[in-house]
């Protein structure tokens, strides 16, 4: 049997990254950890922040619209944040 994931690796936590209730987390098989959230640069700019563990995570692509969807709803957060 064969499956396709979408495999990750980010570096640490910048200044810019804000916690968020709209925040995706997620474990993979072997617990490796994945989480995105909102972030705002120090220009006022609104982003996304991703993180891993050091080994990176894999999501599998059964997951994929659920993140995808998500990823909209930390957008418009991270939009809301960076004009205050």
């Amino acid at each position: 049997m064969t499956h396709t994931e979408i495999i990750t690796i980010l570096s640490p936590t910048p200044a810019s990254a804000v916690p968020h209730p709209s925040r995706y987390l997620h474990a993979d098989i072997d617990g490796d950890r994945f989480f995105i959230s909102t972030a705002v640069f120090d220009d006022g700019t609104p982003g996304l922040y991703f993180c891993t563990d050091p080994n990176g995570s894999s999501v599998p692509l059964t997951e994929l619209p659920a993140l995808i969807a998500q990823l909209q709803v930390i957008a418009d957060a991270a939009t809301a944040e960076a004009q205050g």
